[in-house]
């Protein structure tokens, strides 16, 4: 059937995307920006013409179209059997290519369950089939698993059918929000966190942290009505740690404060945690931090030499923390023979594994942010006895050694350790149970930071070719337009 109105000219894989195309030849500038192969525009003749689907009639499609998938290695095979896919959708019989992207999601994008209670989806395990058969868990499932296999692998059709089990997600999880007994359900946080990391994955514009903020919104209302009950047992200590820490972080680059009920239900989790862990008490530093920049924003806190003084304070209780960290959770320093465009300088850090990198790097950031606050008052009162010109250079030296620190944590995250001309790949590399690609999830806030406060151009750019690197790596869109943040020099939230 001929196609009636106006034919877009622009590639299909910015189609897919629905961005706009700039027919750049031989490949277009979005493609190559985000690091997809074009396939240029030879396709316009086929899409004159209309195929339909007889059992979806609303679908159009190119009869006998196959799509060619890559071989994933044996290593990228889900590690624990009790992940196989036929579990997760209790039994249920899925395509080969949907069953293939849920293996790579659950062994490349999750954490283990093994050891410390970290989140991000290390319970994914231990729930029964009754809650992993819930529709919006397996909506919400295909739709990340996919994503995470078509920007991985670059399938823009995938990604289209990853949109599609989006959308189905959505609506499961609204029908579930109307009734408060199927809303406080595991499944639906579940599923709402599961379209949380989809956002990260699959992410166009700078406003995705608006977007992802309206999941996390939703994620805080459940968990207050699931109150203490959640967090009695592993899996849902699990599933609140994942969420106070995304809800943290959020907050924490938007000035809010993080909800009272939340904060509430973190202290009642006290008697279930270790309390001596450095991630339990950076997460109430955190906390505390939140409600100063909260306070500072919406000027309820607005003297000066007050704003200084509580900076101060948390800045060092973040000290006390770094400097009493227990020896398993200790870094080496390793100094470079010669130079390396994998390391910023001539240092690089080693840490026991990539959560252990991530505490440390939150603590830094912390820091950048109450350091930069301190900056930025001592400049509001430049000619007042209230400028101390000492403490002012005390922020600017932290400062630039923070950003120092972090950047010298990359080398581990993006797995060339030791540092040398070839990489590791990134489905291949897990230690204590954190496969590399979840584990750079923990880097992109403190990496973001510390590219918009570098002190040179040169660490600038560096962080900026970083971002790039893990972008085209592990297919996370998010890497993509934290580099265009960096190059144009905006806040993400203002």
């Amino acid at each position: 059937m001929v196609r009636h109105g106006r034919l877009s000219r622009g590639c299909q894989v910015c189609r897919t995307r629905k961005i706009k195309c700039d027919r750049a030849r031989p490949h277009c500038n979005q493609c190559l920006k985000s690091g997809w192969k074009c396939p240029q525009y030879g396709d316009t003749i086929e899409r004159m013409f209309l195929h339909h689907n007889p059992e979806n009639p609303d679908s159009d499609y190119v009869p006998n179209a196959t799509i060619a998938l890559p071989v994933i290695c044996n290593t990228a095979r889900v590690q624990n059997p009790a992940l196989s896919t036929a579990n997760i959708l209790g039994g249920t019989i899925v395509q080969s290519t949907e069953s293939r992207a849920i293996e790579f999601f659950m062994s490349a994008h999750t954490f283990h369950n093994t050891g410390l209670i970290r989140g991000h989806f290390e319970y994914l395990s231990t729930f029964n089939d009754d809650v992993m058969n819930e529709q919006r868990i397996v909506a919400s499932l295909r739709a990340v698993a996919l994503a995470a296999y078509a920007t991985k692998f670059q399938h823009v059709a995938l990604l289209k059918k990853a949109r599609q089990y989006y959308v189905a997600a959505l609506r499961h999880i609204n029908a579930a929000l109307l009734s408060c007994h199927e809303a406080a359900k595991n499944a639906t946080i579940i599923s709402i966190l599961f379209l949380n990391t989809f956002e990260a994955l699959t992410c166009e514009s700078e406003d995705f942290p608006c977007q992802r903020e309206t999941h996390l919104k939703g994620v805080a209302s459940i968990l207050d009505i699931r109150g203490v009950g959640l967090v009695q047992s592993r899996p849902g200590l699990q599933l609140f740690r994942q969420t106070l820490l995304c809800i943290s972080v959020t907050c924490l680059m938007r000035s809010f404060r993080i909800p009272m009920g939340l904060v509430k239900l973190h202290r009642h989790t006290a008697a279930y945690m270790d309390t001596s862990d450095p991630a339990w008490k950076l997460s109430d530093i955190m906390i505390e931090l939140s409600y100063f920049r909260a306070m500072v924003k919406d000027c309820t806190l607005c003297d000066p030499e007050k704003i200084i003084a509580s900076a101060k304070e948390i800045d060092h209780n973040l000290c006390s923390l770094a400097g009493n960290m227990p020896e398993a959770w200790q870094f080496q320093v390793i100094e470079l023979v010669t130079t390396s465009e994998l390391v910023m300088g001539t240092q690089y850090h080693v840490y026991p594994d990539a959560w252990v990198a991530g505490v440390w790097n939150n603590i830094r950031t912390c820091r950048l942010l109450l350091h930069g606050e301190i900056k930025q008052q001592l400049e509001s009162v430049l000619d007042t006895s209230l400028y101390d010109a000492v403490q002012y250079q005390h922020s600017v030296i932290i400062m630039q050694q923070v950003v120092s620190d972090i950047c010298a944590s990359v080398p581990q995250y993006c797995g060339y350790l030791p540092v040398k001309s070839g990489s590791v790949s990134y489905t291949q590399t897990v230690s204590n149970g954190i496969p590399a690609i979840a584990g750079i999830y923990l880097l992109f806030w403190p990496l973001l930071y510390a590219g918009q406060m570098a002190s040179s151009e040169y660490q600038r750019d560096w962080v900026i070719n970083r971002m790039r690197y893990i972008g085209e790596t592990t297919g996370i869109q998010q890497a993509f337009v934290f580099e265009a943040i960096l190059k144009r020099g905006v806040d993400p939230v203002q």
